[in-house]
């Protein structure tokens, strides 16, 4: 009898904006894995996607090339499944669908479009992971920067809490298409360049200040180069390089005064890569101002990809450790809660109920894990919009969250927990925008689950209608198609009786159950 597979053979495929790349492991666990193949190959996509806003037809030809060479050792190696994601310059590229639609029916491969919220949560997993097995703690606070070709994110971490969090659309790639050879050449443009970014992480600067920070963590494309300048050795994958802010410093006041020849010499890099130092030493010292109390800087060595491996196995094999990565995520929405004031003390009752509801009938109804987080989300910022207007609070709680950038979820994420939100005030079963036709309506796909969510929150906030969190235990019953929440509190529960008999019809159709509400002395 042949010996039965303990390991899954999984490939993960990163098409970059100046690299296209594959892995190739073979895991039980996340403890348990050996990366067998990686493949490399270098391809300028984001110089054509960020200045031209397309990827021009030999480029598209090349990647198929690649793409298919992969393919084929994919099946050398018996790949059993797969992961393919894009990330900002084919995100950019007016010609996006038709690339991937090449690449479909070229090689078979589907690839996945991946939001900046997510490539930045994507490599954030993979160094918090790194940063964990080397025992480096959050306690003393962590600012972890990702730069790549054309976008930064910024995460603040106090106490395994993610308090902190904003992506831009600058990169070093960017940054150099953003002016022409003539600007570039100018003796004005460290000046004009240093105005240009202080300009853009101002507002930061001025969230953070006050905060202390022990750690800086860099991560990104340029760190090998910035490594070489600073005359250092990459760790290799999964490794850490340590600094001190004034080795960094040294190096970058003497660069200032360098032309593009002279980095040549000094550095022994290309003249491509030449071009790249001073916008990228300039920002670093941007971001570098905005935490004044690191003294100790970490370059990682994870990449978008180690990120995408990471969070596959976990899905796959390790609850626990996905639970972690849960409630992380959560602080970084409760984050967003305080920024807008929100009643921390009802969105947890809220959140209380609406779990003890969904726990009892979620996957009766379709419902599974990443729309239990989802639900939580919703329940954490359903009330944000009271800080713009009392009123109209359900419209700005839709807006607010449309408009913020939260690693980790989607924007077709985003759109589910703003409308699950929105819908809390209003019946999703009428289609009640009243006259607020600056939200967008589910699409047909999105309504069902969209109904179910909201209804779940709307008679949650019900049995917290005081905000005085009433109810200390809640439990919940189904039988023969009725939903029994068995309520105990010390106080009376008038208001909430009242209101729950009035929002407890929208759950009733949704889901198809009667819904009742008992008291237990």
């Amino acid at each position: 009898m042949p010996k039965r597979k303990t390991y899954t053979t999984l490939a993960v495929i990163h098409l970059g904006s100046e690299m296209i790349r594959m892995q190739i492991v073979e895991f039980r666990s996340l403890r348990r894995l050996k990366v067998i193949e990686q493949c490399d190959y270098p391809i300028r996509l984001g110089e054509e996607s960020f200045k031209n806003k397309i990827i021009p037809f030999p480029m598209v030809e090349e990647i198929c090339q690649v793409l298919q060479g992969f393919r084929e050792l994919m099946q050398d190696y018996g790949v059993e499944v797969y992961r393919a994601q894009a990330t900002t310059a084919v995100r950019e590229a007016r010609n996006q669908v038709y690339l991937l639609d090449q690449v479909r029916l070229r090689t078979g491969l589907t690839v996945e479009v991946t939001e900046m919220p997510m490539e930045i949560y994507t490599k954030f997993i993979a160094i918090r992971h790194t940063l964990a097995e080397q025992h480096i703690s959050t306690g003393e606070g962590m600012m972890l920067i990702d730069i790549s070709s054309g976008g930064l994110g910024i995460t603040g971490i106090e106490s395994d809490k993610i308090t902190f969090q904003e992506n831009f659309h600058i990169g070093i790639i960017r940054i150099k298409e953003s002016f022409n050879y003539y600007q570039r050449s100018s003796q004005h443009f460290n000046r004009a360049l240093m105005q240009f970014l202080a300009s853009t992480t101002g507002p930061v600067k001025a969230a953070l200040r006050g905060r202390s920070m022990r750690y800086l963590v860099i991560s990104g494309t340029e760190t090998e180069l910035l490594l070489k300048i600073l005359g250092k050795k990459s760790a290799g994958p999964g490794g850490l390089t340590h600094l001190t802010r004034d080795e960094f410093m040294a190096v970058f006041d003497e660069i200032r005064n360098l032309n593009l020849p002279q980095m040549i010499q000094l550095f022994h890099v290309t003249e491509d890569e030449a071009e790249i130092i001073l916008p990228m030493i300039l920002l670093y010292e941007q971001l570098l101002s905005l935490v004044p109390t690191a003294q100790e800087i970490i370059v990682s060595d994870e990449t978008f990809i180690d990120g995408m491996r990471l969070r596959y196995i976990v899905q796959q094999k390790e609850p626990e450790y996905a639970a972690g990565l849960e409630e992380e995520l959560l602080s970084l929405v409760h984050h967003v809660g305080e920024n807008y004031h929100y009643d921390f003390n009802h969105v947890s009752q809220v959140e209380k109920i609406s779990l003890a509801i969904f726990d009892k009938i979620g996957r009766r109804y379709g419902l599974n894990d990443h729309h239990r987080l989802l639900l939580r989300a919703a329940c954490v910022l359903h009330d944000i919009g009271k800080y713009v207007s009392m009123r109209s609070h359900s419209l700005y709680s839709y807006q607010l969250i449309m408009g913020t950038d939260i690693i980790g979820f989607t924007e077709e994420d985003k759109q589910i927990i703003a409308l699950a939100s929105y819908y809390h005030a209003h019946n999703v079963l009428e289609g009640d925008f009243g006259d607020h036709s600056l939200v967008k309506p589910p699409v047909q796909a999105e309504i069902p689950l969209v109904a179910k969510l909201s209804a779940i929150v709307r008679l949650a906030d019900a049995l917290d209608r005081s905000y005085l969190q009433k109810i200390d235990k809640v439990k919940v019953q189904i039988q023969n198609r009725e939903l029994v929440l068995k309520v105990h509190s010390r106080m009376d529960l008038d208001l909430e009786e009242w209101v729950f008999a009035s929002k407890a019809t929208m759950l009733e159709e949704v889901y198809g159950i009667e819904v009742r509400l008992e008291r237990e002395l």
